[in-house]
């Protein structure tokens, strides 16, 4: 063997296995801890695997939407939309869809999103485990 794919070797076995092996979300329901477009209780986001890269978003408070899993980047490309029969508080943010990025990092779950004139929002979410 020679030295280049030695130490080629060597340094795929000391990398951490978080590099190695990609983080996907994890299906079920996520309830959100906070988020930067005003924080309002029991919300809940669930998530179903629609194929192995695939994900469907449904929250109970009217929001929709699709992502995708970039394994380069690690983290999952989408985007979603207010349902137009949602109360009056939200309006301005229906008939948009949001551009997502969708990143989990250990237990929480990271959601950011940007509507088509650029306004951002962020929000964050913890999966509830049935035991």
């Amino acid at each position: 063997m020679n030295k280049g794919k030695f130490i080629l070797i060597i340094v795929l076995l000391c990398m951490p296995l978080s590099t190695v092996m990609a983080e996907m979300i994890e299906p079920g329901d996520w309830f959100q801890t906070s988020s930067t477009a005003g924080d309002v209780p029991d919300i809940v986001m669930s998530i179903v695997e629609v194929t192995p890269h695939i994900i469907q978003l449904d929250s109970n408070n009217g929001w929709v939407g699709f992502a995708y899993y970039d394994e380069s980047e690690d983290e999952y490309i989408g985007f979603f939309e207010l349902l137009k029969d949602t109360d009056g508080e939200k309006r301005g943010w229906t008939n948009q869809v949001f551009r997502i990025r969708l990143v989990q990092d250990r237990k929480t779950l990271v959601l950011e999103g940007m509507n088509p004139s650029n306004e951002r929002f962020a929000a964050t979410f913890r999966l509830r485990k049935n035991f």
